[in-house]
């Protein structure tokens, strides 16, 4: 992996130490008594799938939790991995492939396969766009239809920051029907003022009944690993800068 300036390393939960992996690969090679549980406990990864409509801060939001920084231009995302490893309460090793999508409709295929393969959701609108909410709606029902009523999902309102009289829908009804009639997680958050982006993810690992800890004791590392997907036409740099899926990239 490449060096000055690809890796960051901030206060959160995890692990710098690569003998963590190593120590969890041993142990989930070890003895047989209760291999199924000492397997699961060595090591988890899960693929968390951010989406929503167009602008309404999916980026922004990643960038705060990974990297604590907030996005200075809004830059349209076709599709982007990032990748955060973590220690577990009980030393397990905890792997995030958080998957930011786009909020364009001309990428179907890709949105389908997105929930296929997701293993939790977050789904994004922005406070003061109730287009955004009703995007939202959309998104869950497809994921419901495609994978069922057990899947993880967290509703997340972006832009709490807002002035409430800039609100265009009233968090008692987002909240109501995200908690009791979707039975889903719900958190509001500004990533432009890096508030409750942590509970985001804290709500998430509630929902997917995974124990965390987040303490901003513990240090985790974190990742970019840009996935260029689709098909041809209009490569350029930017191509030829994506297909490098093993670059560690904070742009």
């Amino acid at each position: 992996m490449p060096g000055a300036g690809g890796r960051l390393r901030l206060p959160s939960l995890g692990t710098d130490s690569p003998s963590s992996s190593s120590s969890s690969g041993a142990g989930a090679g070890g003895g047989g008594g209760g291999a199924g549980r000492c397997a699961a406990a060595s090591k988890e990864q899960r693929r968390v799938v951010l989406m929503g409509a167009a602008r309404v801060g999916k980026s922004s939001i990643v960038a705060q939790f990974l990297y604590d920084r907030f996005p200075a231009r809004y830059r349209e995302t076709v599709e982007e991995l990032h990748r955060g490893e973590y220690e577990l309460p009980d030393g397990a090793a905890l792997t995030l492939d958080i998957l930011d999508t786009s909020g364009a409709y001309q990428f179907p295929a890709m949105r389908a396969l997105s929930i296929s393969t997701g293993d939790a959701f977050v789904l994004v609108f922005a406070v003061d766009d109730a287009d955004t909410w009703e995007e939202v709606r959309r998104l869950r029902e497809q994921i419901v239809e495609a994978r069922g009523c057990k899947v993880p999902i967290v509703v997340v309102g972006n832009k709490r920051d807002l002035p409430p009289e800039q609100r265009a829908v009233a968090r008692e009804l987002t909240e109501t029907v995200a908690i009791f009639d979707w039975e889903c997680g719900y958190v509001e958050c500004s990533a432009k003022d890096n508030d409750h982006i942590v509970e985001v993810f804290k709500e998430l690992l509630v929902q997917a009944k995974v124990r965390y800890n987040l303490s901003p004791a513990v240090r985790r590392r974190r990742q970019s690993l840009p996935n260029y997907v689709g098909g041809g036409g209009g490569g350029g740099a930017r191509s030829k800068h994506m297909l490098k899926r093993n670059s560690c990239t904070v742009a």
